[in-house]
């Protein structure tokens, strides 16, 4: 309860008006604590945080929000470039330069030694060029596999009286049928370019007719009388590559000598001049001038020699040959179908167009049809099965 006195105040607040004022010690921080007027404390000047505050107040939510989305999104925009297409497009630029620079000492530069006892190149019949209901089916590498090959040209309609059937070449070994394949092909009057293992085929042939004649290897018997292929005494996987040979007859033999190493298809509309290899052509060397065991054999290009080469250490050849033939006049561009490099895959670029998916290994076939207008339409079917699962490693071709 309180009690009043004369000047009309509590009792309460006339005992605080007797409390001295400099001995009240309130708080046992520094003052600094508590100064706000400081400009020193201050990430952002009080002002210009005002300013701000009356800044963002003007603009509606939505649009901040939109903001806000803007910034997060070109932040991860540019994480993203420096990470991952920022490197890639460095990549890209230096390759290109390299592809650009003609190096002073090249491969080709050379005359390109004679090959005998092969075809190098030849010419397609007219007759077999898309005109009207007429089409050209080319099939990447077949290996033996003559069931597929069938479905695969039901699948496409092939007609032997208007179509005409090109082979890439390998369209023997690995698989289980490859005599059965080139009877088929002898019988549709298929095209067809030495590959890597028709090469290996009828050189072990030649070779064979070499020692028969009485030219001896260095690790066969002079004296010997027999016939080689049935000697056991050369290594395994040259005595199973005799064997294989032996296996063909004199007309399938025959018939795959007749296989030139480049075929020159000829002019087709909306794809220009096609020529069929199989492996690869180096670019900026005339067709005479390749290197027949670089077109069954080649992969990738060293661009600082520019030689090419079996293995994958390299630029890709496809990637070189379409860079250049962008830079030619268009009359003088090639476009190149091809099969050997199954790791790759269906691999179709303006100016090459790969076409070996490993069918032989489980994959698939695959057939390329043109039409008349030079429209191009890919067909596959799927392998029944892995033929060489046991016997090749995977970069096998």
């Amino acid at each position: 309860m309180y009690h009043n006195n004369f000047d009309g105040r509590p009792e309460s607040l006339r005992l605080i008006d007797l409390i001295p004022d400099n001995n009240v010690y309130a708080s046992d921080e520094e003052d600094s604590f508590y100064r706000h007027d400081d400009d020193d404390d201050y990430i952002i000047h009080p002002k210009w945080r005002a300013l701000a505050q009356q800044t963002s107040q003007k603009i509606p939510r939505r649009v901040q929000r939109f903001s806000a989305i803007c910034l997060v999104l070109l932040l991860v925009a540019w994480i993203t470039w420096k990470i991952h297409y920022g490197p890639q497009y460095a990549e890209r630029k230096q390759l290109i330069m390299e592809m650009d620079t003609v190096p002073e000492a090249a491969y080709g530069t050379s005359l390109r030694p004679v090959f005998k006892d092969m075809i190098h190149m030849k010419t397609l019949d007219e007759k077999h060029l898309p005109k009207g209901d007429k089409r050209l089916v080319i099939v990447g590498d077949v290996h033996g596999c003559k069931e597929e090959l069938e479905q695969l040209l039901q699948e496409v309609g092939f007609d032997e009286k208007n179509d005409h059937l090109i082979l890439t070449g390998d369209i023997i070994a690995k698989g289980p049928d490859s005599k059965g394949v080139v009877s088929l092909a002898e019988k549709l009057g298929a095209s067809c370019v030495r590959g890597n293992h028709e090469d290996k085929v009828l050189l072990s042939l030649q070779e064979s007719s070499h020692r028969h004649a009485g030219l001896q290897g260095p690790d066969e018997d002079p004296d010997r009388e027999t016939d080689f292929l049935e000697e056991q005494s050369f290594s395994h996987g040259d005595y199973k590559l005799r064997k294989f040979a032996k296996s063909f007859s004199k007309k399938q033999i025959g018939w795959l000598k007749e296989c030139p190493v480049i075929l020159r298809v000829g002019h087709i509309p909306d794809i220009g001049d096609l020529v069929v290899v199989h492996a690869g052509l180096v670019p900026d060397m005339p067709l005479e001038q390749q290197d027949p065991f670089q077109c069954m054999n080649m992969r990738t290009i060293d661009l600082k020699t520019r030689i090419p080469s079996e293995s994958r250490d390299h630029t890709h050849w496809e990637k070189f040959w379409n860079h250049q033939q962008k830079k030619l006049p268009k009359k003088e561009r090639l476009t190149v179908a091809y099969g050997h490099d199954a790791k790759r895959g269906l691999n179709i670029n303006k100016y090459t167009f790969g076409l070996d998916s490993n069918c032989v290994r489980g994959g698939k076939l695959t057939a390329m049809v043109i039409d008349a207008a030079g429209k191009q339409k890919i067909v596959q079917i799927k392998c029944k099965t892995n033929y060489t699962e046991k016997e090749l490693p995977p970069e096998d071709s």
